[in-house]
């Protein structure tokens, strides 16, 4: 299972503060790595160097957590042609009581999106699984559900639930955008 890092672009909000602990607590083997005043590189390389393989990070607009940024940090630092745009937000504060949760071990996708592509960047994203849910069933999982609100606009609704089928972690709209990226500005610095 991929090891996965998340932090968020300067001075974020404590919204986006509370997005990125609520998507540390129900994406599995991740961390929230605190980004401080650090430029960006050097964020990547110091996570690439802790050995993680993803980097994900979270943009603020208008104090609201709006634009993420996924990079591969397998061989070379390299950012993903897609990004994933948030449309709407509810945290997991909004709407449950106060309750301690334990961190999922696994997490599996549920998904009539028949978009392997956006699937796969959900699966970067979210931390998914390949591994059926009879291997795992003794242990903590989260069942991460992925539906399109409006499948024009290729708007997405994620949902989590622990499991016991209750409700937990943030509910997200999003949509999944192809970027055209220039990683040799990356490399050219992780070089120097």
């Amino acid at each position: 299972m991929s090891k996965i890092g998340f932090t968020t672009s300067r001075s974020p909000t404590n919204k986006t503060r509370t997005f990125i602990h609520d998507m540390v607590s129900m994406v599995p083997n991740s961390s929230r790595i605190p980004r401080g005043s650090a430029n960006e590189i050097f964020c990547l390389t110091s996570m690439k160097n802790q050995g993680y393989e993803t980097a994900i990070i979270v943009n603020s607009v208008k104090g609201n957590p709006n634009f993420v940024r996924l990079f591969s940090l397998t061989d070379e630092i390299e950012e993903l042609s897609y990004a994933i745009k948030i449309r709407g937000l509810t945290l997991s504060r909004d709407y449950l009581e106060k309750r301690r949760q334990r961190k999922p071990a696994v997490s599996i996708l549920i998904s009539t999106l028949e978009n392997p592509v956006e699937e796969e960047i959900l699966r970067k994203f979210l931390g998914i699984s390949n591994v059926s849910i009879e291997k795992f069933k003794d242990k903590e999982y989260v069942t991460v559900y992925a539906d399109y609100l409006d499948k024009d606009e290729g708007i997405i609704f994620i949902e989590f639930l622990d499991k016991n089928n209750k409700q937990t972690g943030p509910r997200i709209k999003l949509r999944i955008i192809k970027r055209n990226v220039q990683n040799k500005d990356i490399e050219k610095l992780d070089g120097d």
